[in-house]
């Protein structure tokens, strides 16, 4: 099927990656308060051309713009846990969601082959939101804590990690589980290149061995994928 069929049969339509998904400013310049993200992911399929699956959906998230999200984007695999692109898209309620998918339902494409591997969605409820623009690159993170904590004790845990993160690149994005298959909170940070990625690394690192050694931190589960710019 078509990328936006299967994604209405789901019910959530985009990552955005996104994971930005990942805190951009409205490029519509109306005054919004991108409350929510939705960020799927798109496994690029064995010998498929990653060109095409890149067009595509940098197509379809101009769609999404144009059926009334804030903002979308696209970001794609470099270095991580699967070969992926991940999209992003700002909205403020789910009132203008609720308006976004009956615009989209009402422009449904004919279905057609599949083009990607296998596909998920999250809608993620924006907590910390210190970048504005898209950066050509993202350090995009989840962590999973211990089933045995308490809401509250989960998201003391995440508020820890985050502080790390935040002050070695100057500034990040932090997201927890709205809706979705993961009971999670994402982070982003965005860096200009790789040189400037390992200096930032390096002053995470220096955050952890002052402050975080012996921190108790309850972590369940973990990814990091480094990410680059293709749409914002």
């Amino acid at each position: 099927m078509t990328i936006f069929t299967k994604l209405c049969t789901l019910l959530i339509a985009t990552v955005a990656i996104g994971f930005s998904h990942f805190g951009h400013a409205d490029h519509h310049g109306e005054v919004n308060s991108n409350a929510y993200v939705l960020h799927s992911e798109y496994e690029i399929a064995t010998g498929q051309d990653p060109a095409a699956l890149s067009a595509e959906l940098v197509a379809y998230q101009t769609d999404q713009e144009a059926y009334g999200f804030n903002n979308c984007g696209v970001y794609q695999h470099q270095f991580g846990t699967q070969r992926a692109f991940y999209t992003f898209c700002y909205f403020n309620d789910f009132d203008q969601l609720d308006a976004i998918l009956k615009k989209s339902s009402a422009a449904a494409a004919a279905e057609g082959q599949q083009s990607f591997a296998s596909h998920s969605d999250n809608i993620l409820e924006v907590q910390v939101r210190n970048m504005t623009v898209s950066p050509d690159y993202i350090a995009y993170m989840r962590w999973e804590f211990d089933s045995a904590l308490t809401i509250a004790e989960r998201q003391q845990r995440a508020d820890k990690i985050f502080e790390m993160f935040n002050e070695g690149f100057g500034g990040c994005n932090l997201y927890h589980h709205a809706w979705g298959g993961e009971m999670a909170h994402y982070m982003a940070c965005g860096y200009n290149d790789y040189s400037d990625f390992g200096k930032k690394f390096a002053a995470v690192n220096a955050t952890l061995a002052d402050k975080f050694m012996d921190a108790k931190l309850d972590i369940r589960n973990h990814s990091d994928e480094l990410l680059i710019k293709v749409m914002e």
